[in-house]
């Protein structure tokens, strides 16, 4: 008996020697950031990288999100620190949850920096402008606040799903594929350029931008570039819906004669997923995919 015990005791020392190796890592910024173990309190205070956290088995250590932090639907009961905007977030909320990390995005969240680290909180900010930004993303979420195993995992997954999404429609010529325009707003008419995540879906999904010539990455468009053009689709978030209804788009002058509206190509996805920069962008681009390509994705 004395024996077992010892070799238990041994495991718990190794098991908490194991928990408590030191981490670190180098942010967006190019700070490096070093935890003394793996961060056991966590504030997020963006949706896409609270996603992210869930899904690479870090759920258990968000303790703070933002009020637009909705899926999965664990993260409705962290404490909420504020919106998604810099001056909307509760740095005291934050303070007082103590957390071991706080992350968020350079542009949105890195005026904050200061901020935290005066109050003696780390603050890292996470790259997810692309689908390697996500990966690199989730991947360091695992080692540094949940399970690597599960983020490597989840990794391979959405690299593979989104080559299958690839070999699906690698067999059109790029000049015949599907031309997507993009409706990020009604007035004025504003687009999705090709630097957006939400450019980078489209292409994913096999379509063309309209509007991938654009040199900002929401450019406000006219109505007579965008008759030029003539897209096959028009696309936009769910909740732009009501802004492309049929009574809506009629009072709309010319729009009639867009290819896209008198073959009622109008297609509404699920804004949540096509905006965020995390685990289900994948699912975005399927179901774009789906969209533009019913033949090849509904068998």
């Amino acid at each position: 008996m004395k024996r077992a015990a010892l070799s238990l005791c041994a495991l718990a020392i190794a098991v908490a020697a194991a928990v408590a190796e030191p981490v670190s890592f180098v942010d967006e910024r190019g700070v490096t950031i070093s935890l003394p173990g793996k961060a056991r309190r966590v504030v997020s205070l963006s949706p896409e990288l609270t996603e992210s956290l869930f899904a690479a088995g870090a759920g258990d250590a968000v303790v703070g999100v933002t009020t637009y932090c909705n899926y999965p639907a664990e993260a409705s009961g962290r404490t909420k620190i504020g919106g998604f905007s810099a001056k909307t977030i509760s740095v005291e909320t934050i303070i007082a949850l103590k957390p071991d990390l706080v992350v968020g995005g350079l542009s949105a969240h890195g005026q904050l920096a200061a901020q935290f680290e005066r109050a003696g909180l780390r603050f890292a900010a996470l790259p997810t402008t692309d689908f390697d930004d996500i990966y690199a993303t989730i991947a360091l979420l695992g080692r540094v606040a949940g399970d690597e195993a599960v983020a490597n995992a989840l990794v391979a997954d959405l690299k593979a799903r989104l080559a299958a999404v690839g070999a699906k429609v690698a067999a059109v010529p790029p000049a015949e594929r599907p031309l997507v325009f993009w409706e990020t707003w009604d007035e004025p008419l504003m687009s999705a350029g090709p630097g957006t995540f939400t450019g980078q879906i489209i292409v994913a999904a096999g379509g063309r931008n309209c509007f991938a010539d654009a040199a900002s990455d929401w450019p406000v468009v006219s109505f007579e570039a965008l008759l030029a053009r003539d897209p096959d689709y028009i696309m936009a978030a769910d909740s732009h819906g009501e802004a492309l209804t049929p009574e809506r788009l009629a009072k709309r002058s010319g729009w009639s004669s867009l290819r896209a509206v008198r073959n009622g190509r109008l297609v509404f996805l699920d804004g949540d997923i096509v905006a965020r920069a995390g685990p289900r962008f994948v699912e975005a681009v399927e179901l774009m995919a789906r969209a533009l390509y019913p033949e090849s994705f509904d068998r």
